[in-house]
C-alpha cells in the first residue's frame, strides 16, 4: 500500500459499540528515523482532522504525501496546540486532504492500532510490495 493513501477497512474483530470500519494509512514519520506506521482512523477523526487542515493552510504547505511531520502552529489561537502533527493524504476519491492531528488525537489513533493489530495484519501488503513504496 503506497505511503498516504486512505483505503476503507472493516473492523475484523468489532467489540460492542465500536465502528464497523476504519480509515487505514501507511505513514511514514520524519521526525523518528523515518520509521513507518499504520493509522486507523474513524470518519470523525478524518473529518475533524481535515477542517482543522483547511482551517490552517499556512501549517500545510509543503506537506508531501504520506509523510507524518510536525508542525508548529504559526497563527495560534486561544486554546488551540502549540504544534500538530501535519500529514497530507490521497483520498479514495482521489482528491488530497491536509490533516492536522493534535498530540493526544495521533496517541489515540496509535492505541486504536495497538488494540486492533488483526486490522492491521489483514490488510498489510508484503513485504515486496513495500519494498517498492
Amino acid at each position: 500500500m503506497a505511503k498516504g493513501k486512505i483505503k476503507r477497512v472493516a473492523n475484523i474483530d468489532r467489540k460492542f459499540g465500536a465502528n464497523p470500519s476504519y480509515l487505514f494509512v501507511k505513514v511514514q514519520a520524519d521526525y523518528a528515523a523515518d520509521a513507518e506506521e499504520y493509522l486507523l482512523l474513524t470518519d470523525d477523526e478524518f473529518s475533524d482532522c481535515a477542517a482543522r487542515g483547511a482551517d490552517n493552510p499556512e501549517d500545510t504547505e509543503g506537506l508531501r504525501r504520506g509523510i507524518l511531520t510536525v508542525r508548529e502552529n504559526t497563527e495560534r489561537r486561544f486554546g488551540s496546540a502549540d504544534s500538530y502533527y501535519a500529514l497530507r493524504v490521497r483520498t479514495a476519491g482521489g482528491g488530497d486532504a491536509n490533516l492536522l492531528f493534535t498530540a493526544s488525537g495521533l496517541e489515540r489513533i496509535r492505541q486504536r492500532v495497538e488494540k486492533n493489530t488483526e486490522d492491521i495484519e489483514a490488510n498489510r501488503e508484503s513485504w515486496l510490495a513495500d519494498l517498492f513504496d
